[in-house]
């Protein structure tokens, strides 16, 4: 085999040459291990220091600075690096204010900012804001008050059941059950004129552990900000479906559904001073969360609100920074890398504890780049802008390039927020789980090097047999999106938690805070950095990809299994299960029987020419596309997968076999006959292609 990770003009002895075409079987293997002697702790504490040294919230000129400092690192190792520029339509904070209005007493202001903490320099940083959520509706309101627990759809029905009308009111919401713009859509279906969310203690404060700056946890102050958004697609609200470009048509702004009433998020020390007051009935027992006080439904007719919010909505520029490593042997062939570079503050946590990785990924590249060692396929080292906003960066970006992914992408790995503890997990298609799971045996685990990180993560999984062993659902809420839902690139995302301590989205996610929840030690950093490369080394090496779509036929009738349970507790479906999930699971199961072999001998297979093994590769790949080519309908045009997409109510889950899922949540047998077609069409198309690479096969 020829060894593709050396560049041959720079062999300096035929003995080299020689080793390598011994080592030749693992050479993913090899070639991982040469990679992660270039990572080091003391690389990507520098990276963070340099990358968290000011607020960078998108389209500001903290925002610019970052980028250019992303764009110097990946220079400065030899990479070349495009930068993509896009206009947004973006929100931002002007002023805002809250009252607590009781009977003829004065106004009560409450706080919605974040004092600095003693020890942490950053935490008074003159750049820093008020707390806020992007798109807020702007205006002045005051209401009544209702308490909503969480805000999910099942929450304003509790409050509907009980015959709590939110007309006119200003409802208060914790954090926590569910995206946080769906809590600003069912408020607004439920007709609030306003509402607040606040941090509990019993979710993220002291009731979890001892707050900042004495523990890791939320204090008093902390805010949560976040956009609010719940569109129908991702990305910048004005550009569906095209790149974000400066000419580009855009929608009028005023026929977009973006929220309409004023949000405020807050810290709990200004919510308890609402909920303290409230003389309504006592809310469920399961709505009482952390504060001392009896919570309550409803404030009563003595106790209001005052909501005053100003927010600016406008065009901004930004920009998507790449970084390339072309491949030696399948260049045209692209393994992705990505995390977004914008933050809310600070971002020492979300996102710089992910994006750290990637850049020391691509300096391991670059370093082994440099001795004449290049992958077999193409590598980018992305990092996406306006994530927080939408998921923007990278929409643009499978907008604007889509075609070019749709031919040549391999695979996606993200890392928002990657490296957050010593405990790895994985969540991706089901047909990357044999790639990850190699990358993970070669791993140490961080902070117990006698194991590998496969050890530590197939302990804390079910499954038994780490032949079968699969990866998490892949939900919402960050870049993987526009990859997988849309264009059918199996993605991945790593994520390494365990540390005692959140900062999500608040002031206080600083370095300063990292170090003393996560560790100055950079192991979760380090771990995740080499999993990035061990796993980018299995997808660019192999002559023939390692994606086992077989994989697709158990996981499909797992999901068609949860679906039946749904189906089973609706009158519209009956007792028995439908036919058309049995005709699914069917088409799976005939699929598998038909895959796992050719599976087997692609596995197996180690000597075959580039141009054959490029061949099988396309069949692999076109298997993955099927998935968004074989006229799924899913009620969002824009989620094409038929495999997965974001749940249509909490916006984080996710809902597999979405035109199943669809169907089911309408409550429409008939529809869901006709969707079974499409899985139909999907595992015939992918039985062609499989049958197709096994007689591809020398």
């Amino acid at each position: 085999m020829k060894p593709t990770f050396i560049s041959i003009l720079t062999l300096a002895a035929t003995s080299t040459l020689a080793a390598a075409q011994r080592l030749a079987p693992r050479e993913a293997d090899f070639f991982a291990e040469a990679l992660n002697q270039t990572p080091a702790p003391t690389s990507l504490a520098s990276i963070h220091e340099h990358l968290a040294s000011e607020p960078h919230i998108a389209g500001t000129p903290g925002d610019q600075r970052t980028i250019e400092r992303i764009a110097a690192l990946f220079e400065s190792y030899g990479l070349v690096v495009r930068r993509q520029p896009i206009w947004a339509y973006l929100s931002y904070p002007v002023g805002a204010g809250v009252q607590v209005v009781q009977g003829d007493a004065d106004p009560i202001d409450l706080s919605i900012t974040e004092p600095p903490v003693e020890g942490d320099p950053d935490t008074a940083h003159p750049d820093l804001t008020f707390g806020w959520n992007g798109y807020a509706g702007t205006g002045e309101v005051i209401g009544q008050v209702v308490y909503a627990n969480y805000g999910r759809l099942e929450d304003f029905q509790t409050l509907a059941d009980a015959g709590v009308d939110c007309r006119g009111k200003i409802v208060i919401a914790r954090y926590g059950g569910n995206y946080r713009g769906f809590k600003v859509r069912y408020a607004e279906q439920a007709g609030a004129a306003g509402l607040i969310i606040y941090t509990d203690p019993a979710d993220s404060g002291y009731m979890r552990g001892l707050p900042y700056p004495r523990g890791g946890w939320a204090n008093p102050h902390s805010i949560q900000r976040g956009s609010i958004t719940t569109l129908s697609y991702p990305g910048d609200p004005l550009t569906p479906f095209i790149p974000a470009v400066e000419d580009a048509p855009r929608l009028d702004p005023e026929q977009v559904d973006l929220p309409h009433i004023p949000v405020q998020p807050m810290g709990w020390q200004s919510a308890h001073e609402i909920l303290a007051r409230m003389d309504g009935d006592p809310a469920p027992r399961s709505w009482q969360g952390g504060l001392p006080t009896t919570y309550r439904t409803q404030g009563g007719a003595d106790l209001r609100v005052r909501l005053r919010l100003e927010h600016q909505r406008r065009i901004v520029r930004t920009e998507n920074v790449i970084a390339e490593i072309r491949g030696s042997t399948w260049p045209d062939e692209i393994v992705l890398i990505g995390c977004h570079h914008d933050a809310w503050g600070f971002g020492a946590a979300d996102p710089l504890a992910g994006l750290i990785c990637v850049i020391e990924s691509a300096r391991s590249f670059a370093a082994l780049a440099q001795e004449g060692w290049l992958p077999a396929r193409t590598v980018r080292f992305a990092a996406w802008a306006a994530e927080e906003h939408g998921i923007i960066g990278s929409t643009e970006y499978v907008e604007q390039f889509g075609e070019e992914l749709t031919e040549n992408a391999v695979a996606y790995i993200n890392l928002d927020m990657a490296a957050m503890g010593p405990h790895f997990g994985a969540a991706g298609e089901p047909s990357l789980a044999p790639a990850m799971i190699a990358a993970a045996r070669s791993v140490p685990q961080a902070r117990n090097p006698d194991k590998t990180v496969f050890e530590q993560w197939a302990g804390s999984l079910r499954a038994s047999d780490p032949a079968v062993m699969s990866l998490g659902e892949l939900g919402g809420g960050s870049d993987h999106v526009g990859f997988n839902a849309h264009l059918c690139v199996p993605s991945a995302g790593f994520h390494a938690g365990g540390s005692d301590g959140t900062s999500y989205h608040s002031n206080y996610d600083t370095v300063a805070w990292y170090r003393m929840v996560v560790g100055d030690d950079y192991e979760p950093a380090l771990m995740i950095t080499r999993m990035t490369n061990a796993a980018i080394a299995q997808l660019t090496q192999p002559a023939i990809l390692p994606l086992d779509p077989s994989r697709y036929a158990a996981a499909t009738k797992n999901y068609v299994d949860q679906i039946a349970a749904i189906t089973s507790r609706s009158p519209a479906f009956g007792a028995d299960r439908p036919n058309a999930l049995d005709r699914v699971a069917t088409s799976a199961e005939l699929f598998r029987l038909h895959a796992e072999p050719v599976v087997r001998r692609l596995a197996d297979t180690e000597d075959i020419d580039p141009d054959r093994a490029a061949a099988i590769n396309a069949c692999l790949m076109q298997i993955e596309r099927t998935w968004c080519d074989a006229g799924f309908e899913t009620g969002r045009s824009w989620y094409r997968s038929g495999f997965s997409a974001p749940d249509q109510s909490s916006g984080y889950a996710a809902w597999m076999l979405p035109a199943l899922r669809h169907a089911v949540s309408l409550d429409d047998p008939v529809l869901l006959e006709e969707r079974a077609d499409a899985y139909e069409r999907f595992f015939a198309r992918a039985t062609e292609l499989i049958e197709q690479a096994g007689r591809l096969l020398p």
